[in-house]
């Protein structure tokens, strides 16, 4: 890469911020000039809203990558410290600071949480992480909440009511299509949306994938990327039963977490969200991996052709 080039070859929005290594090298001389001596690289990830870069063996920053971004991340380093105590490793801040990227942006450095990609392979037994997951956000669930920002249009609108959402989702499932089973989920869609959340908002972390789950000697061990946390329907969070659980784990996720048919259908139609509004915009190379991802997803909602 030739100083001042992009570090993305293909432009995955079109809002995207003109991030370089040179830059964050020279942020991190000028910010942090204690860690400047250290090895830097980009590291790849399916994320939409970050760039991250390895400091050293110990260290990695996340500056947004896109405006929108730069709110959520603001978010995340001022909540992150006080959500301490969970039962799986959280991302420790250990500066945070801002860039000028053509707007004046976040960025923060975090102690880098060793583990793998808690993808199946990485898992020795998916039972035994399904309930680990569950068994965290029960924890999470009971964190006070007073002064977190509500969930809306600062975390993509996660953990909202799920009517705010027919509009946008009726419209991805009908640019799917092509892949999906269309009347079948806007049958699901339409049924979950009926269903409330009985009882006061509560935390949610809002996206929970297999790239923000980290997994250490076969268990999983640690949650990452906070920018979609806030106080809302934790029904979000259940979304992971389809998205991340292995189906043969599915009940003991649920059983864990005591859920109620409502709850079950309300995290169904997350998933189901979730996939067809970035499968419907990502496909056709602009991210990939994550495409395959939600077509996974909608696989174990039976749902893609």
């Amino acid at each position: 890469m030739t100083p001042g080039e992009s570090l993305y070859s293909s432009v995955m929005h079109i809002d995207d911020l003109p991030i370089t290594e040179p830059l964050i090298r020279d942020l991190i001389a000028n910010e942090t000039p204690q860690w400047a001596h250290l090895p830097l690289h980009h590291v790849n990830s399916t994320g939409t809203d970050n760039a991250l870069f390895r400091i050293g063996d110990g260290l990695v920053l996340r500056v947004p990558r896109r405006p929108s971004a730069a709110v959520a991340l603001e978010k995340e380093l001022d909540w992150l410290p006080r959500l301490s105590g969970l039962p799986l490793a959280i991302p420790t801040l250990r500066h945070r600071g801002r860039v000028n990227l053509g707007i004046d942006c976040p960025f923060g450095i975090f102690d880098w949480m060793d583990g793998d990609i808690a993808s199946p392979e990485n898992l020795s037994d998916p039972t035994t992480a399904a309930v680990a997951l569950a068994e965290f956000l029960k924890a999470l669930r009971a964190k006070p909440t007073e002064g977190v920002p509500a969930a809306g249009p600062q975390n993509s609108q996660r953990g909202v009511a799920l009517e705010e959402m027919s509009v946008a989702t009726l419209i991805s499932i009908d640019a799917v299509a092509d892949e999906i089973d269309a009347p079948a989920a806007v049958a699901l869609w339409t049924s979950a949306v009926s269903e409330k959340h009985a009882g006061p908002p509560v935390w949610l972390h809002g996206d929970l994938k297999a790239d923000n789950l980290i997994a250490s000697h076969g268990k999983l061990s640690g949650v990452i990327d906070w920018g979609l946390s806030a106080v809302g329907d934790p029904a979000a969070d259940y979304a992971s039963a389809w998205s991340w659980v292995d189906p043969t784990a599915r009940e003991p996720f649920r059983q864990t977490l005591n859920l109620s048919d409502g709850d079950w259908l309300r995290g169904k139609a997350w998933a189901l969200y979730g996939a067809v509004i970035a499968l419907s915009y990502y496909r056709g190379g602009k991210n990939e991996p994550l495409c395959q991802q939600c077509r996974l997803t909608l696989t174990r909602l039976g749902l893609l052709r």
